[in-house]
């Protein structure tokens, strides 16, 4: 990328993990952004995963060293838009996040470690080569994202930012916990609470995470926060879709919108919170979960 494609503003998507941001991305790329050359299946930006995903070291920064962080974000975005210069303070960043996650993971289960770091540095040393100037902007999707909106809001001056939500109790029955064990503590919840059933943790964790990202997104972008309920973008998927390219300022003359709205589909497990006992969970919890745009059948 040159001088002026690094000055574009960017497109961030996050949410809770497994709220349906990897249809958000696939949206994005067929829309004609560029979302980074080392993605997973989801479409997930493996390098925010190597530099962000790592609690020990957000926690460690968060207050007295927020510069690390934001030292971490320039790398982010260098390696983003081709500008890496692999100058001897950005390697050995990148290489320490690579060492902490080869032996700590990137989550309660130890996902990232072994050699999967040391993949991630070289597509990012080699990232400069890779960028097509066709795309008509950039941007990435990491669920965790959202841990770090306050510090993205101050360090870009006009990033867009999206925030996916999906139901928060078929969320709280859900396999994907990962946030939950590396983010918990950040809300008051205790994910190793053996005496609190899992559920109630997570949709504790579900709640204040995502009012969380909506009062800051609300508060820090304004008009460039963008909150797309997961259920919505499914079942009305045109009219959703519309409230996206409209967000991101694109021309729909030229767009099949009909074709983008065969991307979402509601997935089989939509509405198995349905199928257990919603007495676990106190009234505020569940009128929480309304408050942020579900309806709840009992």
């Amino acid at each position: 990328m040159n001088d002026k494609s690094k000055c574009m503003s960017p497109v961030a998507v996050g949410g809770v993990g497994g709220s349906g941001t990897r249809v958000v991305a696939e949206i994005l790329i067929q829309l004609g952004f560029y979302m980074g050359n080392d993605l997973n299946a989801a479409y997930d930006n493996l390098w925010f995963t190597l530099l962000f995903k790592r609690p020990d070291w957000f926690f460690k920064n968060l207050n007295s060293r927020e510069s690390q962080i934001f030292k971490g974000i320039n790398i982010f975005e260098n390696t983003m838009t081709g500008t890496l210069s692999s100058k001897y303070n950005e390697l050995i960043f990148i290489m320490k996040a690579a060492v902490e996650m080869m032996f700590k993971g990137q989550d309660h289960l130890g996902s990232g470690k072994g050699l999967w770091p040391l993949k991630r540095v070289l597509t990012m040393i080699q990232s400069k080569k890779r960028y097509s100037f066709k795309d008509i902007g950039w941007g990435w999707k990491e669920p965790n994202t959202h841990i770090y909106i306050e510090y993205l809001s101050r360090y870009f001056d006009n990033l867009k930012y999206i925030h996916v939500i999906r139901h928060g109790l078929d969320m709280a029955y859900s396999s994907n916990q990962a946030q939950l064990y590396n983010w918990g503590i950040m809300f008051g919840v205790e994910a190793n609470n053996l005496s609190t059933p899992l559920p109630i943790l997570s949709l504790k964790y579900w709640n204040e995470a995502n009012k969380r990202a909506v009062a800051l997104g609300k508060k820090l972008f304004n008009e460039r926060f963008l909150v797309i309920n997961f259920e919505k973008l499914c079942i009305n998927p045109e009219d959703e879709i519309s409230l996206l390219i409209d967000f991101l300022k694109i021309d729909k003359k030229k767009l099949d919108i009909n074709e983008l709205a065969k991307l979402p589909k509601l997935p089989k497990s939509a509405g198995r919170y349905k199928n257990y006992d919603l007495t676990i969970f106190s009234k505020n919890e569940i009128d929480t979960v309304r408050d942020l745009g579900f309806e709840v059948d009992k």
